[in-house]
């Protein structure tokens, strides 16, 4: 699963990290300049794009304690009555964070939570410990969580403060792991981290503990030793096979070389074989709970391979990324299942009859979903498993239009909205007009994605015929083409 992490604009009237200046231009030249300096001393800590001072206007200092737990330390160049944070499920803040020496608290808003001074007066430093979620959160990144033994991952998104405008402050991170162990974030790994920022410019995760990394030419990696002796076998083979053929039908190389982690646990969970990835612009990760992983079943190698390249499909689609405020996760969830599956069938890894399987189940899956509503609203539902299947089923329909891959079909919508503010599920309908010719097929499209269906299976068949008819340009066939 791919996540954006950008920040929703607070409300009016909410707390913020700055204070509001609006400056009225007097119309002289000079005047003007002098007062878009003054804003500029006055900004507090607001992100200047234009600028890489030494240090950040926030500095956020983590340091690995025992227990999982870390100590994290907030200074700021200027005191201030707020820190303001993003929206957080499960209200991990609130119970997962333990302010040293008292005299602090964690205030919910609209947008998420502060902290601020039980006293009401400013502050320029804040201590706290952060313990990790005891429940994996739904469709969300783990702040912080338990990697291998006596190591832990953090997320640094949800430990990064946001401006007035929603958006990520200037921040800086100091990483400090327990003894002998190592901080490794991209292709940085050292005993401790000093005034680091992500290479991304994007929130990242950072291990911490006493894990070697192992680099290659594809990647920086971190990979559980505790992990049965396959898997590992497994990564090491299908990583750079992987990476290789993702490299050639998008047809470009990753700008960075990404960090991959692996972690194992859960062996006295009897029958389960539960993998959960997390996918950010020049890493993922992975985590595999369960006492099935033990052996190498079919099953657990298929799953395992299937869901290894869709996570490393997302660091391609980075180059395209959504719109926080207008966000349709089955674009690219799906699409990255559909490329993923066509790996597996190009690489060896599938036969015929396994990716015929794969698709099967993808449409019957997308059918049982939408009876629960629309494919627009299936995430406020919680009804995920809707944006990979239904989105599997769009992402075959829209390469079918155009006898190409999905994959093909990505590089050139990567291509039309890569250098934009993002795209919406509009930038796609639209695109997918002018690629194939055809407004009815984007109309039904659209259509298809944000009602509700009484019979899902019969407008699932009448999307590919559509598809059928776009591509031959021939009137509607009858028969459902997949």
């Amino acid at each position: 699963m791919c996540r954006q992490a950008r920040g929703k604009r607070p409300e009016e009237g909410k707390h913020t990290l700055l204070t509001n200046r609006k400056v009225r231009i007097l119309g002289a030249i000079v005047g003007v300049v002098l007062l878009a300096l003054a804003g500029l001393a006055l900004a507090g800590l607001a992100l200047d794009k234009n600028r890489e001072p030494s240090r950040g206007d926030v500095r956020v200092s983590i340091e690995q304690l025992e227990h999982r737990q870390v100590r994290v330390v907030y200074r700021t160049k200027k005191a201030i009555r707020w820190l303001n944070f993003g929206a957080l499920a499960g209200q991990y803040r609130e119970v997962g964070w333990r302010f040293e020496g008292g005299g602090f608290r964690i205030v919910a808003t609209d947008n998420g939570d502060s902290i601020e001074r039980i006293d009401g007066r400013k502050f320029n430093e804040v201590s706290l410990i952060a313990s990790p979620h005891l429940v994996r959160l739904k469709k969300e990144y783990q702040p912080l969580s338990e990697y291998g033994e006596g190591g832990v991952m953090i997320y640094t998104g949800h430990f990064s403060p946001m401006t007035e405008n929603g958006g990520r402050a200037n921040v800086t991170f100091d990483f400090t792991p327990r003894e002998r162990g190592e901080v490794v974030a991209f292709g940085d790994h050292a005993a401790r981290l000093e005034n680091w920022r992500s290479p991304t410019a994007h929130p990242a995760f950072v291990y911490m503990g006493s894990l070697e990394p192992v680099e290659t030419s594809d990647v920086m990696a971190v990979v559980d030793p505790t992990a049965p002796p396959w898997i590992i076998d497994e990564f090491d083979r299908l990583t750079p096979l992987a990476f290789s053929h993702l490299a050639t039908v998008f047809g470009f190389s990753l700008e960075t070389k990404p960090n991959l982690f692996l972690t194992v646990s859960g062996y006295d969970q009897e029958g389960r074989l539960s993998y959960s990835g997390d996918a950010l612009p020049g890493q993922f990760q992975i985590t595999l709970e369960g006492a099935s992983w033990l052996e190498s079943s079919k099953k657990a190698v298929d799953i395992f391979r299937l869901s290894t390249i869709h996570e490393a499909v997302h660091l391609w689609q980075a180059r395209a990324h959504p719109r926080a405020d207008e966000e349709a996760p089955w674009i690219h969830e799906g699409a990255a299942d559909a490329i993923a599956a066509q790996a597996m069938l190009t690489l060896g890894l599938w036969n015929a009859q396994d990716y015929e399987t794969n698709l099967d189940a993808a449409h019957d899956e997308c059918a049982i979903e939408l009876k629960k509503g629309s494919l627009a609203g299936a995430q406020q539902r919680g009804d995920y498993r809707a944006l990979y299947a239904c989105g599997q089923v769009i992402s075959q329909a829209l390469a079918g239009a155009q006898r190409e891959s999905t994959a093909s079909f990505w590089r050139a919508f990567i291509i039309q909205v890569s250098d934009g503010e993002g795209y919406t599920a509009d930038d796609l309908y639209d695109f997918v007009a002018i690629r194939a010719g055809d407004q009815e097929f984007s109309r039904q499209l659209r259509y298809f994605v944000e009602t509700p269906h009484a019979r899902p299976e019969v407008e699932i068949d009448k999307l590919f015929d559509l598809s059928a008819a776009s591509r031959d340009n021939a009137p509607l066939a009858p028969a459902k083409a997949r």
